[in-house]
Order: C-alpha cells, then sequence, then structure tokens
C-alpha cells in the first residue's frame, strides 16, 4: 500500500508474480500459468470460460450436491438449491450425482464397489449426453457446504480416466479444500491425480484481501499465447490482493501449517468418532484434515435426515445453529449437517475445549428432537 495503490491487470507487477510463480511451484508439473480473480465465483465463471474456448465443446458437467458460486455462471454451475433464484438457467450445464455413499440407496460392500457404480454412471450419462460437445467436468474436490462428502477409493482417479478418455477437461473447485484445509496443499493430492484447471480463493490470503484464481494446465497455457483469452476483470490480480498472498502462503510454508492441520485433525476425527458412537441424533461424520461434517438423523437405523432436503420447516437447523451461537461455537449448518472447519491455527487445546461445547449441543438435539 505504501508502495502505490493500483496498477491494472495489462501491466507487470511484483507481487502478481511472486505469488503466481509461488503458486505454480505448489502444483503439479503439468500446470502452467494463473489467472487471477477477486472470489471463488469469479474464479469458477473463468474456468468454465476458459474450458470452452480451449476445447471447442459448451456443455459443462458438475455435480447436485455442489457450489460454486451464486453470480449468474457459478450459480448455474451450482447443484444445490441456491441455484433456483437463477432458473431458468444458461444451457450447457449438466448435473450428476455425488458419490454420497452415506445416503446412497445401494449399500455398498466396499468404497471400490461404490467408485465402480458411480464412474459407470457418469461415463454412461456422458455417452448420453454426446462427449464430443462436453468442455469440462467441475467437481468440488471434496464436496464442502453440502456435507464434506470424501470420494471414495479410486473416484477421482476414475473421473480423471474418464476425461482423458472423452477429451474433457478436468476442473477442480479448491476454493474451500485449498491451501491447507485437508492436510495437503490442495485437496486433489489426497487422491493422486493432476487436474487441468484448479480454481481457488479463501485460504490464498485469509480473507485479508479478497484474491482468487485459475491455475490452467502447460497445454492451456500455451494454446493462449496464440488465441485470445477472453477474460478480464478490472481488479484481476490487484497488487494488495497479490501481496497479501504472498504473506500468506510464505506464512503456511514457513510455520508448517500443514503439519498442524494433519496432527490437530487426527484429533478431530477420534473426538468425532466418539460423538457418533454417544448420539443418536449423529447418523454419520467425515472429516479430512480439519475439514469435516456432523451429519443429523431422526434414525440411524434408517438414515432419515433430521430436516428434508432443501426445507427446513421447523426451523431446527435454525436452533441448532443458535445453540452453538449461544455458546460462541462458530460455524454453520447446511440442510442436516453441521460443519466444523476450525482455524488451521488451532491447537489441541483449543479444539478439545469447543468440541465439548458441540457434545453438549448434541445432547441437547438427543432430547428435543429424537
Amino acid at each position: 500500500m505504501d508502495k502505490f495503490c493500483f496498477a491494472g491487470p495489462s501491466y507487470g507487477v511484483e507481487p502478481r508474480a511472486k505469488l503466481a510463480e509461488k503458486i505454480i511451484g505448489l502444483m503439479p508439473e503439468n500446470m502452467g500459468k494463473v489467472f487471477f480473480t477477486n472470489a471463488g465465483a469469479e474464479s469458477n465463471e473463468n474456468a468454465v470460460k476458459i474450458a470452452r474456448m480451449f476445447t471447442g465443446k459448451f456443455k459443462v458437467f458438475s455435480r447436485y450436491r455442489s457450489y460454486h458460486g451464486s453470480s449468474f455462471g457459478a450459480g448455474n454451475l451450482t447443484g444445490e438449491p441456491r441455484r433456483y433464484a437463477l432458473e431458468p438457467g444458461a444451457p450447457g450445464f449438466i448435473k450428476f450425482f455425488d458419490p454420497y455413499v452415506y445416503q446412497e440407496a445401494i449399500k455398498f460392500e466396499s468404497e471400490e464397489k461404490a467408485t465402480e457404480f458411480y464412474v459407470s454412471k457418469l461415463r454412461e450419462q456422458i455417452v448420453y449426453e454426446g462427449p464430443e460437445s462436453i468442455a469440462a467436468i467441475v467437481l468440488e474436490t471434496v464436496t464442502g457446504s453440502n456435507g464434506v462428502i470424501i470420494p471414495p477409493k479410486g473416484y477421482l482417479p476414475g473421473v480423471r480416466k474418464i476425461c482423458d478418455e472423452f477429451k474433457i477437461l478436468l476442473i477442480c473447485d479448491e476454493v474451500m479444500t485449498g491451501w491447507g484445509r485437508t492436510g495437503k496443499m490442495f485437496a486433489f493430492e489426497n487422491f493422486d491425480i493432476k487436474p487441468d484447471i484448479v480454481t481457488f480463493a479463501k485460504g490464498v490470503t485469509c480473507g485479508y484481501t479478497a484474491l482468487g484464481g485459475v491455475v490452467v494446465s502447460k497445454d492451456i497455457a500455451e494454446y493462449f499465447n496464440d488465441n485470445v483469452l477472453s477474460c478480464g476483470l478490472t481488479y484481476s490480480g490487484h497488487p494488495l490482493g497479490c501481496a497479501a498472498g504472498v504473506a500468506t502462503v510464505d506464512y503456511y510454508l514457513e510455520n508448517n501449517i500443514l503439519e498442524n492441520v494433519n496432527k490437530v485433525g487426527n484429533v478431530l476425527g477420534e473426538i468425532l468418532e466418539d460423538l457418533k458412537i454417544k448420539h443418536p441424533s449423529v447418523g454419520d461424520v467425515r472429516y479430512i484434515g480439519l475439514f469435516s461434517a456432523i451429519e443429523l438423523v431422526k434414525d440411524k437405523e434408517t438414515r432419515e435426515p433430521l430436516v428434508p432436503y432443501g426445507k427446513d420447516p421447523e426451523g431446527i437447523m435454525k436452533a441448532v445453529l443458535g445453540k452453538l451461537k449461544e455458546k460462541r461455537f462458530m460455524t454453520y449448518t447446511h440442510e442436516n449437517i453441521v460443519i466444523v472447519a476450525p482455524p488451521l491455527i488451532i491447537t489441541e487445546e483449543q479444539l478439545k475445549e469447543e468440541m465439548v461445547k458441540m457434545d453438549e449441543v448434541l445432547t441437547w438435539i438427543d432430547k428435543e428432537y429424537i
């Protein structure tokens, strides 16, 4: 801020160059360049535009239990009820089902069998939609606000294989999961895949300033050396945002944040498993790093959600969130799910102190609603 207030995105500035270099250095070797945006929704919108321009195809697949933003393009990419206000939507956005094993009507004998089912159904849908018209498949690497749905073993490699077979780009939305949240710098590193495009925001500056971005493969970057990149934002790569990004990424690396996420994440997992055993209202818990969810049910045997999908007629989840807030446990709920995603610098002692509050609220839910 002391050096200058602003330079447009067509000018080279030091913090933008430094941050882009750091980001590419943290990515797999197939990634080439970064297009900076201001937020996650903008990142996903521009990723779709880039995919369409690069492939010459227009259809984009995304999942029902997904959130990619509320602007018009990102909102059409979104699969859950927040997209309804944008309908009728733009053409070319196709939805498919998540590997939501816990609430699936079919009871699989293993994660691998679940993967076999979900991947084969996705491939079948692609064939029916016409792969020659499909530009990209967009996934939250781990489904975020819709329940921290962690893909079963082999699922993401299976999707990657489909993309390779039909020359479809794989876009990983890392807006929630990027920058250490899952115990890796980016969540896709947990699953042995290399995306073609990665979107990010949030953790790149920890919210000190607004910043997002789209990382593209070397093949895509090379294509736009000779073709117009029809993406433009007045504040793309804002110097202040990028300077905050440089400082934040340096902090992650210099202070071994990933080590803390994995260490405290193990403790969080143990606590969640204990809560699942203890409370009749807890149907399932899912966790990876410091990214987790508690799924609330009326009945553990039937797995009936505590509130119906897309509805909360009695204000049950609103009341649950209110009880948590009373105890100063700050989080949010979505559908029948409570998200638990503490700061990446939280200590074991702080985590245990906060999860006592969660235990107390779950006891209240057991008495009030089960």
